[in-house]
């Protein structure tokens, strides 16, 4: 990218402006999705789930198409689903039914059933985005029976994120015409391991879960870098990227704890 120069009475000298990305693109970028197929969720208010479609310009009435960035006069494009209502299920339950105290015991008790016994939450409170695209949506948990817990629907919670996610890459998968290898996610909501572990099983692949939950900084710093040339190479970037979670296997593969 092209170095220029900001002039301006507040800084001694002129400050370079060496890369321009957006928040989306920045975790994408962060996240070391810089191939065509590659693909990132990150789990905040609300989810963006992005897919790098490399030189390729493609076009879905289901997703958004835009510009992922471009460096060395090569433009990488992507297309991109964001979903309504994601991490803030979670804190819909905690100040509005007052069910737990905190979002961090989400993951504990969808953990003490062995599944969610046919309760299923729709999490429509502002309608449907991608792939749906439906404003008149409205939320509904279904599926309660006397039995119904706490858990239940602490779990469904979780689960109903997760859902969201898949239907929005399997979206991407018809446009895109490619099966996923794994998904990388960051976000604050990655702190539940039931919602990342469901996550990997649903989908069938891997879950690689960032060090970091704020990865668009890092995708802006790693750009603005390359900029001014701190760092010649693809390897010597991709090296601060550090997933030091759990890496989730999906169900019935071996699941182990790595660093990567």
């Amino acid at each position: 990218m092209k170095i220029s120069q900001l002039k301006n009475g507040i800084f001694p000298k002129p400050v370079p402006i060496c890369g321009v990305i957006g928040d989306s693109q920045g975790a994408l970028f962060g996240q070391g999705c810089w191939k065509g197929g590659d693909i990132k969720a990150t789990y905040g208010t609300g989810s963006s789930v992005m897919m790098n479609t490399g030189d390729e310009i493609v076009i879905s009435d289901k997703l958004s198409t835009s510009i992922a960035w471009g460096v060395k006069d090569k433009v990488n494009y992507v297309i991109e689903g964001n979903i309504n209502f994601s991490g803030a299920i979670l804190k819909w339950l905690v100040d509005n039914l007052k069910l737990i105290e905190s979002e961090k015991d989400c993951s504990d008790l969808a953990k003490q059933l062995s599944s969610n016994e046919g309760v299923y939450f729709v999490p429509a409170f502002t309608g449907l985005a991608s792939p749906y695209w439906n404003s008149k949506a409205k939320a509904a948990i279904v599926g309660m029976s006397v039995n119904t817990q706490k858990a239940h629907i602490v779990r469904a919670a979780q689960e109903a994120i997760t859902y969201q996610i898949r239907d929005v890459i399997e979206a991407m998968k018809e446009a895109f015409n490619i099966d996923i290898k794994s998904l990388r996610a960051d976000g604050g909501a990655t702190k539940s391991e039931f919602l990342m572990q469901f996550q990997a099983d649903i989908l069938g692949v891997p879950v690689y879960v960032n060090k970091l939950e704020e990865v668009s900084a890092l995708g802006s710093m790693m750009l603005a870098g390359l900029g001014i040339k701190i760092w010649h190479g693809e390897s010597e970037v991709l090296n601060l990227i550090k997933h030091e979670k759990s890496i989730y296997e999906c169900y019935g593969r071996k699941r182990e704890r790595k660093i990567v």
